[in-house]
């Protein structure tokens, strides 16, 4: 059986024999694995279309339920890489790693493709804003598996003004209800930096400010729940950070 799809590329492993097998995000949000015979070859037809994130359409064959089909023909579209900005391809290796992990085989979410799509197509138009990107990413790819509550309204007491002081199994919690050591509480501006992430456009991801207090304490906190939830931080991100 062939299949074709629109799809992002996430990680291609390479095999000994000069052939990759190769995992997608599908249009429809499925993460799927192929085998490429020969990708690696100089000669091979689709010789720059497995880098990550890279849009292509691609086509495979092989039973439905099959674990690894093989992949007959892949075409690149749009690739987000650009050429000698280190950070940009350090958070595009981190993106990968992240979709590759968080989409399921036999599992649909189209949100993921929209998600890492609108992601790449950011970092290609402003790679200097990089790591706010991979943020943006963080944050949404919570609320897509259903781990990020609103935070128009405080879990608690349903407050919609009071700031947000933490977030906890029921939710995030505000300074109305919650009493918290205020060297421990989350800044001031919490609850207006997390309604600036809910309503960005892919077109106008939030930049990082190094000086806004609430913007750095929000993106560690995501981050490590995000991280907690997939039992550790990929290797792509401790090369980020070492190296930046």
């Amino acid at each position: 059986m062939l299949r074709t799809f629109d799809a992002l590329v996430l990680r291609p492993t390479l095999l000994p024999d000069g052939g990759a097998v190769v995992s997608f995000l599908t249009e429809l949000g499925e993460r799927v694995t192929g085998l490429a015979k020969g990708a690696k070859k100089p000669s091979a037809k689709w010789v720059a279309a497995f880098e990550p994130l890279g849009s292509v359409r691609v086509t495979f064959f092989g039973k439905e339920q099959a674990d690894l089909r093989r992949v007959t023909r892949c075409e690149l579209a749009f690739s987000p890489i650009t050429l000698g900005h280190l950070e940009s391809s350090l958070v595009i290796a981190c993106l990968a790693d992240l979709f590759d992990r968080v989409a399921k085989e036999g599992m649909e979410d189209e949100r993921l493709y929209r998600l890492l799509s609108a992601c790449g197509r950011a970092l290609k138009r402003d790679p200097d804003n990089a790591l706010g990107i991979l943020a943006y990413a963080e944050h949404w790819l919570l609320h897509c598996i259903g781990l990020l509550p609103h935070p128009r309204v405080c879990g608690r007491c349903g407050n919609e003004d009071a700031p947000l002081v933490l977030l906890d199994e029921r939710g995030w919690a505000c300074a109305a209800c919650t009493p918290v050591d205020p060297s421990e509480a989350l800044p001031k501006g919490t609850r207006e930096h997390l309604k600036r992430l809910r309503s960005a456009s892919g077109e106008a991801i939030p930049g990082i400010d190094p000086g806004d207090e609430a913007q750095a304490a929000v993106t560690a906190l995501l981050r490590n729940r995000l991280m907690m939830e997939l039992g550790g931080s990929p290797k792509s991100y401790e090369v980020l950070f070492r190296t930046l």
